[in-house]
């Protein structure tokens, strides 16, 4: 017994009852959130085991309450998304077109312009507006899970990114007007 309480301290009160209560209560809401990222169910199934596989492996990281059902849950969801986004990358290179095949085009050179601005002016954001527009547009995250994993309400979250969007129009119309552009509205 002592060599039971020992390792499950060692552990961070983790023990084999707080993995199978994980399974019982977070398998189906991952699975379901996994296939609302564009998961067939055979994918996000499998996506959602090497979720609780890392989950359990990296549980002395876990800083929060093993019981705590919210802290869980935002843990094993923020998993579940890197291994989703790895997933998505590893793809989008395999789909990646050699670059001796592609022309170069106006078009492409004007879309070139284009993201060097916007980089430019997402760089200047504080961090936590790059991060909720992160999430939101490059991670294709909702509103609502990016509430929940900055542990906000979904107003909040719907206000910080009007915020972060009017901030990054207005320092991309800057950064085009020093580009000799003058910038739209």
């Amino acid at each position: 017994m002592a060599v039971e309480s020992s390792s499950r301290a060692a552990s961070g009160g983790f023990d084999v009852d707080s993995l199978e209560r994980w399974l019982n209560t977070f398998r189906g809401p991952l699975i379901g959130l996994l296939a609302s990222w564009g998961r067939n169910w055979r994918d996000a199934e499998e996506f959602a085991a090497d979720a609780f596989a890392e989950a359990w492996i990296a549980r002395s990281r876990f800083l929060g309450d093993p019981h705590d059902v919210e802290a869980v849950g935002a843990w094993l969801r923020g998993i579940a998304f890197r291994l989703h986004s790895a997933s998505q990358r590893n793809a989008a290179v395999r789909r990646a077109e050699p670059l001796d095949r592609v022309e170069p085009a106006e078009a492409a050179v004007e879309a070139d312009e284009r993201s060097d601005v916007l980089a430019a002016a997402l760089a200047k954001l504080k961090p936590a507006q790059q991060t909720i527009l992160r999430m939101h547009y490059l991670e294709q995250t909702n509103v609502r899970e990016v509430a929940a994993l900055l542990g906000v309400t979904v107003k909040a979250a719907e206000e910080r990114l009007y915020q972060a969007r009017k901030e990054l129009r207005e320092l991309a119309q800057r950064e085009l007007r020093r580009r000799g552009h003058g910038g739209r509205s």
